[in-house]
């Protein structure tokens, strides 16, 4: 299986997210940090899949590249690195089946900006919940795989839903209940397909002097 260095996946995902007018060719240090840091809290990788030695990079397979670029698009949206990476934990293997899913000839969509012939779009839909008061008390201590400081995030009914048609029936499911009032949508299949585009034609970058 293919795997990716650094410098490729780094500038994958800036192809892949950024906004079209932006016209910066590498990836900026800010944004660079934002990755470092998700690698920290086990996205994609998880510790036992790391590089263990300093100076070696953690080359990644497509599907661990779309991981990341799914807690990126989140981090976007507002949640923060760590809420992301806790969700991106703990959805992995769901979220890993998807990308498997997306990836098959009948499933991937162009990864060119026009319209496909069908709708094979996915999406996922979560509710993150950051006034916890609001929901009934439940035993933190069992709660697996967060890191930070404070209470570990409340994220409810993460669901996928596919075709535009799924994704309104799934939506009039959540408002049905008086305070599912508010929902979380990302599509996954284009960002699949362009992600998995720009990684095969990402330039490997040399570390050090020409020789």
């Amino acid at each position: 299986m293919p795997t990716f260095k650094k410098s490729q996946t780094v500038h994958a995902l800036w192809q892949t997210l950024k906004n079209p007018a932006h016209k910066t060719a590498p990836a900026p240090a800010l944004f660079i940090r934002r990755y470092d840091k998700l690698l920290s809290v086990d996205v994609p990788l998880n510790r036992d899949e790391r590089a263990g030695q300093a100076g070696y990079d953690n080359e990644m397979t497509a599907a661990q590249v779309f991981l990341m670029a799914v807690a990126l698009v989140l981090m976007d949206s507002g949640l923060g690195l760590g809420t992301a990476g806790f969700f991106v934990h703990h959805a992995r293997e769901s979220l890993l089946k998807q990308y498997e899913r997306i990836m098959l000839p009948q499933n991937r969509p162009s990864y060119l900006n026009e319209k496909d012939r069908e709708d094979l779009t996915v999406w996922l839909l979560l509710q993150n919940r950051d006034m916890q008061e609001l929901y009934p008390a439940y035993d933190r201590s069992k709660i697996e795989g967060w890191g930070g400081k404070g209470l570990p995030p409340l994220i409810i009914n993460p669901r996928y839903a596919f075709g535009k048609n799924g994704r309104n029936v799934t939506l009039d499911a959540y408002i049905s209940g008086g305070t599912h009032n508010h929902v979380l949508v990302v599509e996954l299949a284009r960002l699949a397909s362009v992600l998995t585009h720009n990684l095969k034609h990402a330039p490997v970058l040399r570390r050090g002097r020409p020789s």
